[in-house]
């Protein structure tokens, strides 16, 4: 069984150790077993440490590229097969590491503060590298109420209180209260944050984290969505919590540059913004709606029995493009708003005839959706242009 030096400190970065066995996984990569480890496997929603492994014999470098855990045996994936008793030193990505254990010891914090507060318990954890840490809630919360909770775990960082490790027996566990997403057998770790009557938190965990919640620097909400009857938090913690908001805060200095405004008018500015360009918009597909309308009345026979229009045209100004169609064409007509690559929204049919007879037929040739009544039908087509007029041309 490999000891686990990563879970009694898990600040050592590097140190000898003796591959105790080596084999090829099921995917054809090969992977080695340690006799001792300072490597994190793939566990409890948090990716596998990685780093290197230095043949002491050869000097040779081997890169540790994942970590996987069965009972009591962990394995590692390596980029080329090492020899089975060869003495290594084991050399971690300690920028890696480091990032996630303030992420991960930040949502515990975050997590804590929520259960003492409203008694929900965290039912769901990832730790990505690349965006937020996701944690699952069983209850719902406002997103003010997060907001809160955020404040008082920034207030915890602020206080720098120690984070531990413990490893109760049976009979002490059971006079504990902590926090676990399941039942666990044999051991169970515990990771306390604070001491005394400024414990905040107390959870299994089998994770390295910081040894003081001052090295998480800073916790920030990212989203509070509703999931599954509870709600879902994508938070970020020290180095990346930082790297956002600074990426925030470039995003909001530009648009205020761009608005000529101090920032904290953006919002306002942007909103003034979005009326006036609905109320152009509006403006301008009323001049397009009448100038299409005005060359349907003065065409010659069937010259504009169909319509092409580009853009996203309101719904109701391709209605009112097709009633003008329907007054002046006997036959099927139709109206279609898209382009060829992204496909046509469509209202179509005849007064004189049953509509829904064209949706059958365009629904079996031209595979569109939609429907309606004797009167018009509408709904989408993939089809391009010219397929399309030459559908009605054969009708």
């Amino acid at each position: 069984m490999t000891r686990r030096v990563y879970e009694t400190d898990s600040y050592i970065r590097e140190f000898d150790t003796v591959i105790t066995a080596t084999g090829t996984d099921d995917n054809g990569q090969p992977y080695a077993e340690l006799e001792e480890t300072v490597f994190f496997p793939e566990e409890g929603g948090q990716n596998a440490d990685t780093g290197t492994l230095m043949i002491r014999d050869t000097g040779k470098s081997v890169r540790v590229t994942g970590g996987h855990i069965n009972g009591d045996v962990i394995r590692y994936t390596l980029s080329e097969p090492v020899a089975r008793g060869a003495t290594v030193h084991c050399v971690l990505d300690w920028d890696i590491r480091y990032d996630r254990m303030q992420n991960h010891s930040g949502e515990h914090i975050l997590t804590g503060v929520i259960h003492n507060k409203y008694g929900f318990d965290n039912v769901g954890f990832h730790l990505s590298d690349t965006g937020a840490v996701t944690l699952d809630l069983n209850g719902v919360i406002s997103y003010e109420e997060v907001i809160e909770a955020e404040r008082t775990a920034n207030a915890v960082i602020y206080s720098d209180l120690p984070v531990s490790d413990s490893y109760p027996g049976k009979d002490e566990l059971k006079d504990i209260d902590y926090r676990s997403k399941k039942e666990i057998d044999g051991q169970v770790r515990l990771i306390t944050i604070g001491e005394g009557d400024m414990t905040v938190d107390v959870c299994a965990c089998c994770a390295p984290h910081v040894r003081r919640t001052g090295e998480i620097g800073i916790i920030k909400v990212i989203s509070v969505i509703n999931w599954k009857g509870g709600i879902r938090i994508s938070m970020l913690c020290g180095r990346r919590a930082l790297e956002f908001i600074n990426r925030e805060h470039d995003i909001l200095t530009e648009a205020a540059r761009g608005l000529s405004t101090e920032a904290s008018n953006v919002p306002s500015r942007i909103s003034a913004l979005i009326g006036e360009v609905s109320e152009l918009k509006g403006k301008l597909y009323e001049a397009l709606e009448a100038e299409v309308i005005n060359r349907i009345k003065s065409s010659a026979d069937d010259e504009m029995r169909l319509v092409f229009v580009s853009g996203d045209y309101p719904a109701v100004v391709v209605k009112d493009i097709y009633n003008a169609l329907a007054e002046r064409y006997d036959g099927y007509c139709g109206v279609f708003a898209g382009d060829d690559d992204t496909g046509y929204r469509y209202n179509a049919g005849s007064r004189g005839k049953d509509s829904r007879e064209l949706g059958a037929v365009l629904k079996e040739k031209l595979a569109a959706r939609g429907g309606g009544s004797a009167d018009m039908i509408q709904g989408r087509i993939e089809a391009d242009e010219e397929t399309i007029r030459r559908f009605f041309r054969e009708l």
